[in-house]
């Protein structure tokens, strides 16, 4: 945890001369000022900082593209998007790249304050109340109603005070926790789904006043599919332990009949409880995962193509080929190309 004797080191990229307030924070912070995005950039490479403020306006380099260079990269665990003018619009895409504050220049001594304390704190405001609403919100991720749930469990969490601006961070905030929520209680999950694809603002609707609500609402939406699709709520208890022992066991190449041993279970009384709870058949069931599973290795992983198939426990590469493109509607190599260059640190 931070020493509140230590300095904090901060980047401040901000187009403008220097603010005097800084001044008044000399004791508490050790910053270095840069005028566009392109130093701003270098200067997170290369050194360690605790706390960026970037103009949401900046030159060199867009301001949005830093932030997600930031957050993919890992620069900076603490970005603070700052304007001349208020740009609620601007200011929610900024949200959903993981910005922590919004600031309005001139910069107010009370407001870095603020913002001072809070990282010191952790950057956990509320936090009892927000892992609360994220584990109840969480349980429901198997239901139909994950989603209604999620807004409704929301909503209280909002107060009439808040600014649109608190309150779009508040959203942020509360679904960050609800994924990172379940990929504790389903940490298999990891081998099929890498938590950026539910977490990383892909697109922006310009004209949506309500950007980082329904952006969070949205990729519920995304979570909730992809996780029943591994494991059906149809599945009593019995078989979710089955197939969570094939989730996590899945490039062991298991045969029904070792499945069925290992649960004490004749071969023809597991091949009736796929059929009774999921509608399909063993075999199916792994082709489908065995096909998410090969996505994420493609996107995640430096396994040539070449080595995938056997990977997957199959023998015949042009075979799995087929079934991949049959699933996806691509081609192996074509997913590929699609992908390149979105790996992120597993």
């Amino acid at each position: 945890m931070q020493q509140q004797s230590a300095q904090i080191r901060i980047l401040v990229a901000i187009d403008e001369l220097p603010s005097p307030v800084w001044k008044k924070f000399q004791r508490q912070v050790q910053a270095t000022f840069v005028r566009d995005g392109a130093s701003a950039y270098r200067e997170l490479i290369h050194e360690n900082y605790d706390i960026s403020f970037i103009d949401l306006f900046l030159t060199g380099l867009d301001s949005l593209e830093l932030l997600r260079r930031i957050r993919d990269e890992k620069l900076c665990s603490s970005v603070v998007l700052t304007s001349e003018t208020p740009s609620f619009h601007y200011a929610q895409q900024g949200i959903l790249y993981g910005v922590s504050a919004y600031l309005l220049r001139p910069l107010d001594e009370q407001d870095l304050a603020h913002v001072f304390s809070r990282y010191l704190a952790g950057n956990t405001p509320n936090a009892a109340p927000l892992q609360k609403a994220a584990e109840d919100i969480a349980s429901h991720v198997r239901k139909p109603e994950f989603t209604s749930h999620f807004l409704e469990i929301g909503k209280t969490l909002m107060t009439l005070d808040d600014s649109p601006i608190e309150q779009s961070l508040r959203w942020r905030d509360l679904y960050e926790a609800v994924v990172l929520r379940i990929y504790r209680v389903y940490p298999w999950l990891r081998l099929y789904y890498h938590p950026e694809e539910f977490l990383r603002a892909d697109f922006i609707r310009e004209q949506d006043t309500q950007t980082v609500r329904n952006t969070c609402l949205r990729k519920s939406r995304l979570l909730h599919a992809a996780l029943i699709e591994l494991l059906p709520p149809e599945a009593n208890e019995e078989m979710t332990s089955i197939l969570i022992y094939l989730l996590r066991n899945l490039e062991q190449n298991l045969q029904q009949k070792e499945v069925a041993e290992h649960f004490y279970i004749t071969n023809s009384t597991l091949s009736a409880r796929f059929q009774t709870h999921l509608g399909y058949s063993y075999r199916d069931y792994m082709t489908r995962v065995k096909m998410i599973r090969a996505r994420y290795l493609i996107r995640y992983s430096d396994l040539e193509l070449r080595d995938l198939a056997g990977r997957l426990g199959y023998k015949d590469r042009e075979y799995f080929s087929e079934l991949f493109e049959q699933r996806t509607g691509q081609s192996l190599a074509a997913y590929a190309a699609d992908h390149e260059g979105t790996h992120y640190v597993i």
